[in-house]
C-alpha cells in the first residue's frame, strides 16, 4: 500500500513538473513576439498608418494566443472537472456568444464566421462546454486562409465547425485529440497542442464525443456532441 501511494505521489509530482516545463516553453514564443512588437510601437511617430495597424493586429493576435494558452494550461492542470453543478442551458445561445467574441479575432485575419443554429438545450457545465467550443472556433481561425469562411452549425446538442484550410491529413486524424499532439504541418503555427485534447476531455466528461473529418471544401470538419435535453 505504501509503495503504491509513493508511486502515485511520484507520478503526480512528475506530471506537475512537466506541466511547468510545458507552460514555460509555450509561453515564451508569444511573449517574445509581444515584446518585439511593443518595442517597435514605441516609435509610433515614425511608423506609417498601415504598419502601425498591422502591428496592433499582431499584438491582438498574440494576446489572444496567450489568453487561449493560459486557459488551456489551467484546464490541463485541473484534470478532473470541478464540482461546479451542471445546469440546463441553450447551447445555440452559448455558441452565438462565442462566435461574436471570436469574430473580433477573425477580423484581424480577414476571416468570416457564419452561424447556422437551431434551438438546442443541454444539461452540462456551461463554462467548460464554452471553453471546448471556443477552442474549436479558434482552431478554425488559425487554419483558415485570409478571406476564408468558417461555418459553425448547432443542432441537437452537437456543434460542428468547418474551415476552408488545408484540412487534416489522414494519418493525423486518429491523433489530433491527443494531448500535446501537433501535426508536422502545425509546428510553424501558434498553439500548444492542448486545445483539441481539452475539447475531447470536456466531451467525455459530459458523456459526449468528438469527431474529426474533411469538410465540403477540403478543410477540417470538427464536431463536438453532448446529449441534448427537452
Amino acid at each position: 500500500m505504501f509503495n503504491r501511494l509513493l508511486s502515485a505521489l511520484e507520478r503526480s509530482n512528475n506530471q506537475q513538473q512537466q506541466l511547468v516545463m510545458d507552460a514555460s516553453h509555450e509561453l515564451r514564443t508569444p511573449l517574445t513576439s509581444l515584446r518585439t512588437n511593443t518595442e517597435v510601437l514605441r516609435r509610433v511617430d515614425e511608423l506609417d498608418p498601415l504598419t502601425r495597424n498591422q502591428l496592433l493586429d499582431d499584438v491582438l493576435t498574440q494576446l489572444t494566443e496567450l489568453t487561449n494558452l493560459v486557459g488551456d494550461l489551467s484546464e490541463l492542470a485541473r484534470g478532473e472537472p470541478e464540482a461546479t453543478p451542471p445546469s440546463r442551458f441553450r447551447l445555440d445561445q452559448l455558441v452565438d456568444d462565442l462566435v461574436n467574441v471570436a469574430s473580433t479575432y477573425g477580423r484581424t485575419r480577414n476571416v468570416e464566421i457564419e452561424l447556422d443554429a437551431t434551438e438546442s438545450w443541454v444539461f452540462a457545465q456551461r463554462d467548460r462546454v464554452g471553453r471546448a467550443i471556443g477552442n474549436l472556433i479558434n482552431n478554425a481561425i488559425k487554419w483558415s486562409p485570409e478571406g476564408g469562411t468558417i461555418s459553425v452549425r448547432v443542432l441537437d446538442g452537437s456543434v460542428s465547425v468547418e474551415d476552408e484550410g488545408p484540412g487534416i491529413a489522414e494519418e493525423d486524424l486518429p491523433k489530433i485529440f491527443d494531448r500535446f499532439y501537433r501535426a508536422p504541418s502545425a509546428r510553424s503555427l501558434p498553439g500548444s497542442g492542448l486545445g483539441l485534447s481539452i475539447v475531447a476531455q470536456v466531451a467525455a466528461n459530459e458523456k459526449g464525443h468528438v469527431e474529426a473529418g474533411k469538410g465540403q471544401t477540403g478543410g477540417a470538419l470538427l464536431k463536438f456532441s453532448i446529449p441534448s435535453v427537452p
